[in-house]
């Protein structure tokens, strides 16, 4: 059982820096590759704020699901990755327009894999990069200033990869305006990007009104689902984290 924070009150709600504030800078060796269950496995990154990317690993090739900080935050993912499969990193996907699911962009594009994203994400994208950037550095002054890379391949709307085995899909604001989730359902395991978390995090850019409409829609699909995996602080929790979740956010209104 994971302890859940709770920190009630409009403070909490517009806490800017909250999830950003956890660690300070990035250095070799903070990066985990856990396997969670058949292909999937997580990628515990602790640059800068904790962060949990996952790794898909199919039948003929590999699925990044959230680029990581950096360029050189995705290489150390990739070196990780090289240590349990041969096989080669196809595609990497963008499942919010931030730093922490886009930042290392440019390093999987160097390698020959291709980033993938809603439209809702690369439109972000290009509105708001230089903008998070800032955002990013003025909780980690040594955060790269990075240029925008944009995906390759973007989708009108959801979209599945690996023979159907992953599925991308969009409920509404939450997070951010353009985040997704990413569910892998011959393991059963959900992965919640920023929108799912222990603690609330942080709200700069989430939109408190759709937000628990966001989660009531998840809850709706009766996904069949063992496992969540946060997208930041610890990793994996069970379903009952969409419900403590969605209590954070109405404990902040």
């Amino acid at each position: 059982m994971h302890k859940i924070f709770k920190m009630g009150g409009r403070l909490a709600a517009w806490a800017v820096a909250l999830v950003w504030a956890a660690t300070a800078g990035a250095a070799e060796g903070k990066m985990a590759l856990k396997q969670v269950r058949g292909g999937v496995y997580v990628a515990e990154d602790s640059h800068y704020a904790r962060e949990n990317s996952v790794v898909y690993i199919g039948s003929a090739h590999v699925t990044v699901v959230g680029a990581t900080w950096t360029p050189e935050t995705a290489r150390e993912l990739a070196g990780q990755i090289r240590r349990v499969t041969d096989k080669p990193i196809t595609e990497v996907i963008n499942t919010n327009y931030h730093t922490d699911r886009a930042g290392g962009n440019a390093y999987w594009k160097s390698i020959g894999a291709r980033i993938v994203s809603t439209r809702l994400t690369a439109d972000e994208m290009r509105a708001g990069w230089d903008e998070v950037v800032a955002f990013t550095r003025q909780g980690f002054p040594d955060y790269p200033s990075l240029p925008l890379v944009l995906p390759d391949q973007v989708f009108a709307g959801d979209f599945s990869l690996q023979n159907d085995r992953v599925r991308a899909f969009y409920l509404g604001p939450a997070h951010t305006k353009d985040g997704i989730f990413v569910y892998f359902p011959q393991e059963k395991v959900l992965y919640g990007n920023c929108i799912l978390k222990p603690e609330l995090g942080n709200m700069r850019y989430a939109d408190l009104a759709e937000y628990p409409k966001t989660l009531e829609k998840l809850k709706a699909l009766h996904l069949d689902v063992d496992t969540v995996i946060a997208g930041h602080q610890d990793a994996e929790h069970g379903p009952e984290l969409i419900d403590r979740y969605l209590a954070l956010l109405h404990a902040a209104q």
